[in-house]
């Protein structure tokens, strides 16, 4: 069920991340590192007010939605939905702005602001769409929200630029057109209701008793992840965040990409199986998705590293190309550490309502960001605040592990880790070999090289595994 699951998400898990790693690419090319500054710290932002505002009611939607459905008790659940909704979209535009003019662009125009409510307000009714849909497994319409704001949006950015100028309002409102019309597509087809009153106290208590904890986990978790951003920015200055926004976003877009591969199947089946048949079956399951989440995440970082300078060389601008080139592997594998944290350690405190876990080692995660962060760029400039996002990183993760297998018998997949290291270990070897890439086309080339070793060695290592389970199900076939 996870595999089939995962491949029905597949489109909508490669596509859209992926235009917002070209987007990031092409950006080089079109704007200058103010601008792709302003452009990364506006979207940081809202991720940071989508935490502390709308993550909470997500999550008990995500979680409990589906109680309310065998129910039949959607009515209230809508009333308070569209009340929360409304609030929420409503509150991120004021510190949205409030942030712009004080912190990221202090004497903006009309235009930047405007693009920037704009852009805050399509977002969040696309991230939220999104998740109903996929508690729902309503696959298309959350295969058009990942897709099509990422891909239009990048268009529609594209040709503002090219017609009216290399400025930021017209990046952010490229979005912001794409984003309302993805969301507007598939209205018609969401479970939704356009009531807003009255709320229901019982589902919003719910919903506040579960949340409340992940509005300060969630907000720490996103300081943890653009704290070397705001760092750079407020030490080094919008220019150099510029400059940096290029490789550590690449890296750790790149992470999350691999992540999602198999990350909007394996949580849902994780509740399904709480719900239906305990803790046991939800932790052998949440096993399982680990294993699948890292056997994509480990060769993708050994693979970026490896072919680090070919994909500098043929995609970035060249004023960014050496900070780049520096960034991009610790970046990769500070997203990568991250990203398995996330879709597999914390979702055991997730799974068993004890959000104040996911608290603490958040907390870790952006305590030690800030420290390490600031040291390091004091120190070592860039570099360092890279070096400073992968140990804060590593010590969340950490934590995160030993508090799991602990207290909730979390499974490590150790046998799994075993052949996926080896796997990624030939896959690198292989690369090692080749010659520079001289052409964007060698090296997709170079990368499907790379993935065939992985697939031939992983396939290779579970061959036993493989056919001991065929082994059994001919004996049991036979015996009924």
């Amino acid at each position: 069920m996870m595999l089939r699951h995962s491949l029905l998400y597949l489109p909508a898990q490669v596509i859209g991340p992926l235009m917002q790693l070209v987007a990031m690419v092409v950006w080089t090319h079109l704007v200058d590192d103010h601008t792709l500054g302003v452009i990364t710290l506006v979207i940081a932002t809202h991720e940071l007010l989508q935490v502390a505002f709308l993550a909470w009611w997500s999550q008990f939607a995500l979680r409990f939605f589906g109680r309310f459905l065998k129910a039949d008790d959607t009515e209230r659940f809508f009333r308070t939905e569209n009340a929360v909704l409304c609030a929420s979209i409503v509150l991120q535009s004021i510190f949205a702005t409030v942030i712009l003019l004080s912190v990221v662009a202090p004497g903006s125009k009309t235009a930047l602001i405007s693009a920037t409510i704009a852009y805050v307000m399509t977002r969040t009714l696309t991230l939220y769409v999104s998740e109903r849909a996929r508690v729902s497994h309503q696959i298309g319409i959350y295969s058009v929200q990942q897709i099509l704001g990422p891909t239009l949006g990048f268009a529609a950015g594209w040709v503002l630029v090219e017609l009216i100028g290399p400025a930021p309002e017209w990046v952010l409102a490229g979005f912001a057109i794409a984003q309302f019309a993805a969301v507007a597509l598939v209205l018609p087809f969401l479970n939704f209701s356009f009531r807003l009153r009255p709320v229901d106290r019982d589902v919003l208590k719910h919903a506040l008793h579960y949340g409340a904890p992940l509005i300060i986990g969630g907000a720490l978790s996103w300081f943890g992840l653009n704290a070397p951003r705001f760092i750079v920015n407020d030490l080094l200055g919008v220019a150099a965040a510029g400059l940096f926004a290029v490789g550590y976003g690449l890296g750790q877009r790149a992470a999350a990409v691999a992540a999602m591969l198999v990350t909007a199947a394996a949580y849902p089946l994780a509740v399904r199986k709480m719900e239906e048949k305990g803790s046991a079956a939800a932790m052998r399951q949440l096993a399982d998705n680990g294993a699948l989440l890292i056997a994509i995440i480990v060769p993708t970082v050994v693979g970026i590293f490896m072919l680090r300078q070919d994909i500098v060389a043929l995609l970035i601008a060249e004023p960014f190309r050496a900070t780049t080139l520096a960034i991009l592997p610790l970046s990769v594998l500070s997203g990568g550490i991250r990203s398995a944290r996330a879709h597999f350690c914390d979702q055991v405190f997730l799974l068993h309502n004890r959000t104040r876990l996911a608290v603490l080692v958040t907390g870790v995660d952006a305590v030690a960001a800030l420290g390490f962060g600031i040291a390091g760029t004091l120190i070592w400039g860039l570099m360092g605040a890279a070096m400073a996002s992968v140990a804060a990183a590593a010590i969340a993760a950490l934590v995160s592990l030993l508090l799991g297998a602990t207290r909730f018998h979390l499974q490590v997949p150790w046998s799994h880790l075993v052949r996926i290291a080896l796997a990624s270990t030939a896959m690198g070897a292989g690369m090692m070999m080749l010659p520079h890439a001289r052409s964007i086309a060698f090296l997709i080339v170079y990368v499907g090289l790379g993935a065939a070793i992985y697939l031939l060695s992983i396939g290779l290592l579970y061959l036993p595994w493989l056919l001991r389970r065929v082994g059994g199900r001919v004996k049991l076939s036979a015996a009924e």
